[in-house]
């Protein structure tokens, strides 16, 4: 049954934390908290109803909820115990199928996961598309996460429990993220460009100039024009990517947005490509419903923030703001 949002603000509370079930695992007393604060316009109000129960709940309850979780491929996978709902994430991830020596791998993280931080390893393993994480990027971040503070893993579990819940409410109303999803591709096609010798181990690496720079460029500059509808595309003399959308007075004002496209080495998918691929996401809902703002949007891709190849940062901004120093151009690299 697919649940609608005037059939849970019309519910009791009893009728609310059952239409809820399994939202959150085993913690019933966090749908209830939330029927006092319906009614709900949206589902996003409704996910950020139940996050602020959980964030102001304090840390004895949010203990409480993490080691609710089971362990990924633990206990409660092999005793067919699990939740319906845990049972088909940890499917989608593959957990159910481990090699014996997956299983050991990961079974050996639970225990030494356990013992540092004292509650089990919280992942939202149907990632970000809710297909499913790889199992080898699962073992990755359950090694990584061991190193981690821990108030840091606390707050990262909490965070993936969030994530967790936002698939789950997903499924019940039967909703299709179809503007997350369109970001998440983006980034992901993104990050196949990276520079040579971090790129042959899958490591993502795009430091300014470089011909996976430059392609990075390309296929943004190409995305706003063709896919986003952006009015004005250009790639500047620095290598920022400038989209423009005007509003329904051309020579209005323009709210500027946007972050830098290259990266640290071995750096991560989304740092800084997120500001760019939201606000061009938005263009894109704007363009498709033919609405004009009372003001322009300008959305630019800087190209450098982060001082990898040369020694130097923001370049990107800076020749943006008329802070471009020109002796930068002497620079060798780094």
């Amino acid at each position: 049954m697919t649940l609608k949002l005037e059939q849970i603000n019309a519910a009791s509370v009893a009728q609310f934390v059952a239409l809820l079930d399994g939202t959150y695992e085993h913690s019933p007393w966090i749908a209830e908290r939330a029927a006092l604060l319906r009614p709900f316009a949206s589902l996003v109000q409704l996910k950020q109803s139940l996050a602020q129960v959980v964030r102001e709940s304090g840390r004895e309850l949010q203990l409480g909820l993490i080691r609710a979780h089971p362990e990924l491929a633990g206990k409660a996978m092999v005793s067919k115990t699990l939740t319906a709902e845990s049972t088909n994430e940890q499917s989608k991830a593959g957990l159910t199928d481990c090699t014996p020596a997956e299983f050991a791998k990961i079974q050996q993280l639970n225990a030494d996961y356990n013992a540092r931080f004292g509650f089990p390893f919280i992942l939202a393993v149907r990632g970000p598309r809710g297909l499913g994480l790889p199992k080898a990027e699962i073992i990755a971040s359950f090694e990584r996460r061991l190193h981690n503070h821990p108030d840091f893993e606390l707050a990262e579990c909490l965070r993936n429990i969030h994530r967790i819940a936002e698939i789950r409410l997903n499924d019940k109303f039967g909703h299709m993220p179809a503007l997350g999803n369109q970001v998440w591709d983006w980034a992901e096609r993104l990050s196949t460009n990276s520079d040579p010798g971090y790129a042959e181990r899958g490591e993502l690496t795009v430091t300014y100039l470089t011909d996976a720079h430059r392609a990075c460029a390309q296929r943004l500059a190409h995305w706003m024009k063709s896919d986003c509808g952006f009015d004005d595309v250009e790639i500047d003399a620095v290598g920022n990517v400038v989209g423009i959308y005007h509003g329904a007075d051309r020579s209005a004002k323009r709210l500027l947005t946007g972050s830098h496209y290259d990266t640290v080495r071995n750096g991560g998918k989304y740092d800084g490509r997120l500001g760019i691929l939201v606000p061009m996401a938005c263009v894109r809902e704007l363009h498709a419903q033919g609405r004009r703002l009372p003001f322009g949007v300008e959305v630019v891709g800087f190209a450098e923030e982060e001082g990898q190849r040369y020694k130097a940062v923001f370049l990107g901004s800076g020749a943006l703001t008329g802070h471009f120093d020109m002796a930068w151009l002497d620079q060798k690299d780094a």
